[in-house]
């Protein structure tokens, strides 16, 4: 019988079954139910299939929620835990109830709650561990003609209500050891994988397609209970959402035999765009606000342009006012920017927007009067030795900048680093530099803002020397810039002067340099993508 083939722990279960399947009533309406653990769930689910059973575990974990305060120690008092009139007073005081318990008690909470007693504390740990591993079974006997229906419905995919709070699971012992030690614990991309793997595998037992809340939920818990995890910009869970996110989409693509994975996938599923041929102008981005120009029309501003062109034609231009009208005039440029004026047509116009001083002095005019190049130097320097360290034996030029540092003098280490760490910079986002900087006049020129160095063929030169630059966009020399340093900033802030969307091959890198080194923001930003939290969170 069932009670000679179920061991000790599910006697009662099995004693419950027998009962309902030789009932003189044939199928009774009022289920057997008992609390087993986890482990021994599964051998109660083969039993009850040979007997026509159907075994459902309901609820998952247990929660604490529906214990009031003398529950909770009623039920300490049935585990072994004295809990003396002080300590009764301090659950009472500080209102622990099982809601308390299910949001999570630090060390500390414990300590204090049993103070002075080791024994007490471990045990109550022990208490809450065991309290959540317990799960419910309910056997229920069902008739002979449903057991086809029932073997069909095993394998349908699990979709129920989400818990109203979300307990983070255990993890893989190696993964769980590093958690338990806080910081300064190191979480590599392997136990990255591995909590998320186990987050998901808690989560589809409840339901397949999670909401957005659903996934949220989550993260905000795992983030609670392991602070440290916490990105280190954003709101703190982006990469652990967009992570379980793709872990339920990569799950549910065998599954497309099913029918609700069919449906679900017709209603939110995405087609896959056209490949995009590469362009040979680059984009402008959309304003998104008006100019106002005050005090200014088409008159005034052809005799400011006037001067600024014959300014530019002197050997020693008049310093104040070259400035005083490019001021004048900075409102009326951006709105013709902003309404189609080419690269070419705006040099023409405003000459000294050909000057590297004359761009940077353009760029702070645009963002509160901001020192763009110290803001640069400042931001960058502290990233140069994580940035090569990252690198290392990822390029051939990583390998050359090692070799020049080297060989060089003490004095100019730091240079050869900051120049090599530049070079790097996207490699840390799988991008290519060679939208960024070319080497040599036979490269094909690049209808984005890109840094060419002609006079040297070799990045070692490059490394070692500071060697003059040309920044190029749409084909037009913008600027000439003293060095490669010079020569990013000034094709980084020709994006914003005019007006041009970051490449796609390039973008994470261009958005960690504005949102991350130069802390820019623009109106309308979008979150920072996953692939850019994630070098913040290593870089950080």
């Amino acid at each position: 019988m069932i009670i000679e083939k179920f061991n000790k722990h599910f006697a009662e279960a099995g004693h419950a079954f027998h009962l309902a399947t030789h009932s003189p009533a044939n199928y009774p309406t009022t289920p057997a139910a008992t609390l087993l653990p986890p482990a021994c769930v599964s051998s109660v689910l083969e039993q009850a299939h040979d007997f026509q059973a159907v075994a459902k575990t309901v609820g998952g974990w247990r929660a604490f929620g529906h214990l009031s305060t003398e529950d909770l120690i009623t039920e300490l008092l049935r585990f072994g835990v004295e809990v003396t009139e002080e300590e009764r007073s301090k659950f009472k005081d500080n209102e622990v109830d099982g809601e308390a318990v299910d949001y999570g008690l630090t060390e500390r909470m414990v300590s204090y709650l049993f103070e002075g007693s080791f024994k007490k504390q471990a045990k109550f740990n022990r208490f809450v561990q065991q309290w959540k591993e317990t799960v419910t079974l309910t056997l229920e006997p069902v008739p002979v003609h449903s057991e086809k229906a029932t073997a069909e419905s095993s394998h349908a995919i699990p979709s129920s209500a989400f818990p109203a709070v979300f307990i983070i699971p255990k993890f893989p012992r190696d993964v769980q050891t590093k958690l338990d030690q806080k910081p300064p614990c190191k979480i590599e991309r392997s136990d990255h994988n591995k909590i998320i793997r186990t987050l998901y595998e808690t989560m589809a037992l409840i339901k397949m397609f999670p909401t957005n809340d659903d996934y949220v939920k989550v993260c905000k818990a795992l983030i609670l209970k392991y602070p440290f995890l916490k990105d280190k910009e954003g709101n703190g869970y982006h990469t652990w959402h967009m992570s379980l996110k793709r872990k339920f989409k990569y799950e549910r693509v065998p599954l497309i035999d099913d029918e609700e994975v069919r449906r679900m996938k017709l209603k939110f599923g995405h087609h896959k765009k056209p490949l995009q041929h590469e362009e040979n102008t680059s984009k402008r981005a959309k304003t998104s606000k008006e100019v106002d120009i005050i005090g200014e029309d088409d008159t005034s501003v052809a005799g400011h342009v006037k001067v600024l062109q014959d300014q530019y034609r002197k050997t020693q231009p008049d310093v104040r006012m070259v400035e005083e009208r490019m001021m004048r005039t900075f409102a009326w440029r951006r709105r013709e920017i902003a309404n189609g004026m080419t690269v070419e047509e705006a040099i023409n116009k405003y000459p000294f927007l050909k000057s590297p001083c004359r761009l940077f002095q353009e760029m702070g005019r645009l963002h509160d009067e901001m020192n763009i190049c110290r803001r640069f130097e400042d931001g960058f320097k502290v990233l140069v030795p994580t940035v090569l360290r990252l690198t290392q034996r990822k390029s051939p030029l990583a390998d050359l900048a090692l070799e020049e540092r080297e060989a060089a003098l003490t004095e100019d280490v730091p240079g050869i680093d900051f120049r090599a760490a530049i070079l790097l910079l996207p490699i840390l986002f799988r991008e290519k530099n060679d939208v960024l900087v070319i080497l040599g006049e036979d490269q094909p020129p690049s209808p984005y803002p890109t840094v060419q160095l002609d006079a040297v063929a070799d990045w070692r030169t490059v490394l070692t020397r500071r060697v003059p630059a040309v920044v190029k966009l749409d084909g037009q020399s913008v600027c000439m810039a003293l060095g490669l340093e010079e020569g990013v900033i000034a094709a980084f802030c020709a994006y914003f002067i005019y007006n041009v969307v970051y490449p796609s091959r390039l973008k994470n890198t261009l958005i960690f340099i504005q949102r991350y080194v130069l802390k820019m923001s623009e109106v309308g930003d979008k979150p920072l993508p996953v692939s850019v939290t994630r070098v913040i969170n290593i870089l950080a």
